[in-house]
């Protein structure tokens, strides 16, 4: 069967296949290549301006959209980033990430908490 026969099959059932989502997230480089853009985004505006202190929801969107980020990241890579500012490469998949920045906070998103990854960041 080729590949445009079953993925028409699974359109029809509403799937398609998780290569083919990786593919897509991959826009404009790599999941991994956009997180960390992003946080180097949130440490200029957080080192050259005050807009984190003139609302406190601009820090929270940015924490949010990080979170997304990471959750994105790990649906493509099946692992967190190694965002310990330790490694140059993120474990298996050769991508550099950034530390998140301390202004965020630590993601609290249900499953990075659940997993011991995010205890070993010290």
């Amino acid at each position: 069967m080729s590949g445009n026969f079953v993925d028409a099959i699974l359109g029809r059932f509403g799937l398609v296949r998780l290569s083919r989502v990786r593919e897509v997230l991959h826009y404009a480089r790599s999941v991994g290549k956009r997180l960390d853009e992003h946080r180097k985004v949130v440490e200029a505006i957080d080192h050259k301006t005050n807009l984190f202190e003139q609302g406190w929801w601009h820090k929270g969107h940015m924490a949010t959209q990080d979170d997304y980020l990471m959750r994105l990241y790990f649906f493509v890579h099946g692992e967190w980033p190694d965002d310990s500012g330790r490694a140059l490469n993120n474990g298996r998949t050769g991508e550099y990430v950034r530390p998140r920045p301390s202004v965020l906070g630590e993601s609290d998103l249900p499953e990075f908490l659940r997993t011991a990854k995010h205890v070993d960041r010290a």
